[in-house]
């Protein structure tokens, strides 16, 4: 059964009803951007203290934390390390790891999954994309690492998977493209390109009740019907990649001994592979009983009074079929005959037709009516998943369905945001009832002042000397009202809720300055405050784990044999790689192979470093013989400690 051709107009639809489904979600990771960075007051509520002369003050507590940790991870950085399967995968392993080393340094990974890692716990999440850059070599790509936000990665509403393995498409938004870059990227439409329309998203008719389309004005006569350089430049595109699976047909040749599967080009080159190989079993097989005819022919000419006869291949015995069984099995036991082929199964191979899912990219711009691209992912089929590295910071798969579903997602912010709220209200009432209640005033009989207008303008100043009347009691300085302990009290305990709502508390990792505990009781205090956090770094280690095999399976992309081996450095081929030698004739002693190129000895063996590393680009070496894990990058708490330790013992 074929698959339904994707067309703009059903990917569009597609898009919308995706979008419509994480509009809540992208509104409040917006809102907890602001909040983040410090717009945490309701601007009905700003204007109505702006209006009371009243500065809305905010005391943000919540960002001191994201800066907390966020730096626990800049100090604790890891990069990829492929470890070995099993013991003859070590050296591949090896390679591995070096190659991915050169690619994170050239790519920048580190801080770009660090920034991926602090937007993800601010709004709950962030994604990373791997690209390949053909700028300064046509052959090998440079690796590089985009970073997207939710609001642009849009994925399948059904999809409940971390890494989107179960999502039927995922939309990737590119906003505010200029004409020429997209000519650059698709420049077989750029007529298209060029003619076409009003290239932006229509967000208001897109999520409302109705859509509205504006199109573009009909020509006039005399025009040329292309829109100005300038009126494009203004408007821009809005680029949308659609990534999705698509079914089709694939046939393999699968081998019943062993268990493998292997892809044909077609369905006939499949059926002339299997016919092939059972001709060959027969053609064996009638090879072998014309050599055993011809032995046993040739020892019945030996037997003395065998009757023979003429034919055109020359004189032949004359002996009956009784009489060559019992010679070929005498000759048999004897070893006379020839070597039989090998047994081979005729129904070891069959073909197999199945429907299997390919990774395509359909990239459209709203006012296009035909597709810029509907082609193979570029990363397929060395990586059958998305190109999308997501990061979660609270990840849940609960069975919470329309607008709910958007607290599957959380950062640390949206959990506290009411409680900093609470907090920056109660800072602003201490303040007023401090700027109310300070300099209350004089407590006097009337007509007390000599001169009551200096009281009025410069009784509360400090320096002044004022002067009442003789026959008047001596004025008293009203008290000022105590500051409200109860908005003291809030403001406090509002500090210590966004410490726990958020599971970031300085003083359970250890943080803060100063304090008398002891080295024990300061370890178990942090390994509680980090396990509060756990979960954000396990997701980011999921993440890394996901980036990491990506990576590795796109190496051949970004090396070739000459150039991975100009990373991996001439002191690791020598080592992992010896050069092949020859016993000398005259002295005995083995000396290195001479470099038919060259002509001079061999430093390592070439060819073997080749058929390695070659093995290693294949693509497919992160599905069998090794798994990405991560190696410490930086200095790690544990380790600093370490370090110190071992220098107090010298």
């Amino acid at each position: 059964m074929s698959e339904q051709k994707l067309t703009t107009e059903r990917a569009f639809a597609e898009f919308k009803k995706a979008y419509q489904a994480k509009r809540k979600l992208v509104d409040r990771q917006l809102e907890d951007f602001r909040f983040a960075l410090g717009e945490q007051w309701d601007k009905d509520d700003a204007k109505r203290l702006k209006a009371a002369g009243i500065k809305p003050c905010v005391d943000n507590r919540i960002q001191p934390n994201i800066f907390l940790i966020t730096g626990l991870e800049r100090q604790n950085r890891a990069d990829f390390k492929a470890f070995p399967e099993g013991e003859e995968d070590g050296l591949k392993a090896d390679i591995a790891s070096a190659l991915f080393k050169d690619a994170i340094k050239k790519s920048g990974f580190g801080y770009k999954s660090s920034e991926q890692f602090k937007d993800g716990i601010t709004c709950g999440e962030s994604h990373l994309e791997l690209y390949l850059d053909y700028t300064e070599s046509l052959i090998n790509g440079k690796p590089c690492w985009a970073k997207a936000d939710g609001g642009t990665i849009i994925q399948d509403p059904a999809s409940r998977e971390y890494d989107f393995s179960d999502a039927r498409y995922v939309y990737k938004v590119k906003l505010g493209m200029e004409q020429d870059d997209l000519i650059n990227l698709y420049p077989k439409k750029r007529r298209a390109i060029r003619r076409a329309g009003k290239g932006k998203l229509d967000m208001e008719s897109m999520l409302g009740a109705t859509e509205h389309n504006q199109p573009r004005d009909y020509a006039k006569p005399g025009d040329s019907g292309r829109i100005s350089d300038d009126e494009l430049q203004e408007e821009g595109f809005d680029l949308i990649e659609r990534y999705y699976k698509k079914w089709v047909e694939k046939v393999f040749v699968g081998d019943q001994k062993t268990g493998e599967l292997k892809e044909a080009e077609s369905l006939d080159s499949a059926e002339v592979f299997v016919e092939q190989y059972q001709a060959q079993i027969v053609a064996d097989a009638q090879a072998y009983e014309a050599a055993v005819g011809q032995a046993v022919a040739q020892a019945a000419m030996q037997v003395p009074g065998m009757p023979v006869q003429m034919t055109e291949a020359g004189p032949a015995p004359m002996i009956d079929t009784t009489m060559a069984a019992e010679m070929r099995s005498m000759m048999d036991q004897n070893g006379q005959l020839p070597p039989a082929p090998p047994q081979q199964d005729p129904e070891r191979f069959i073909v197999i037709r199945r429907m299997v899912p390919e990774m395509w990219c359909f990239a459209f711009v709203p006012g296009i009516d035909e597709p810029l691209s509907d082609a193979r992912a570029w990363f397929y089929p060395k990586w059958k998943g998305y190109p999308f590295v997501p990061y979660f910071a609270r990840f849940s798969t609960a069975p919470l369905q329309g607008d709910e579903r958007h607290l599957l997602v959380q950062g640390v912010v949206h959990g506290v945001k009411g409680v900093q709220e609470k907090h920056n209200k109660a800072e602003v009432l201490l303040l007023r009832h401090l700027n109310t209640t300070a300099n209350s005033g004089w407590l006097t009989q009337e007509s007390s002042w000599v001169d009551p207008a200096k009281v009025e303008q410069l009784g509360t100043q400090a320096g002044v000397n004022l002067e009442y009347r003789k026959d008047s009691p001596k004025p008293d300085r009203i008290t000022p009202v105590p500051l409200s302990q109860g908005h003291a009290q809030i403001s406090e305990s509002s500090i210590e809720a966004i410490k726990g709502g958020t599971g970031i508390n300085s003083d359970l990792v250890a943080a803060q300055q100063g304090g008398g505990d002891s080295g024990r009781a300061i370890a178990l205090r942090q390994k509680q405050g980090l396990l509060m956090m756990q979960e954000l770094f396990d997701n980011l280690t999921r993440s890394k784990q996901i980036a990491g095999r990506f990576l590795l399976s796109q190496l051949g992309e970004i090396y070739d044999t000459e150039s991975a081996m100009k990373v991996l450095g001439e002191a690791f081929l020598q080592k992992s790689f010896p050069a092949p030698t020859l016993l000398n004739e005259q002295n005995g002693e083995p000396e290195p192979m001479v470099d038919e190129a060259t002509g001079q000895p061999m430093r390592y063996d070439k060819a073997m470093a080749e058929v390695a590393i070659a093995e290693v680009l294949s693509g497919d070496l992160w599905e069998y013989d090794v798994s990405v894990g991560e190696a410490v990058a930086s200095e790690t708490i544990r380790m600093a400690i370490g370090a110190e330790i071992a220098e107090l013992q010298q």
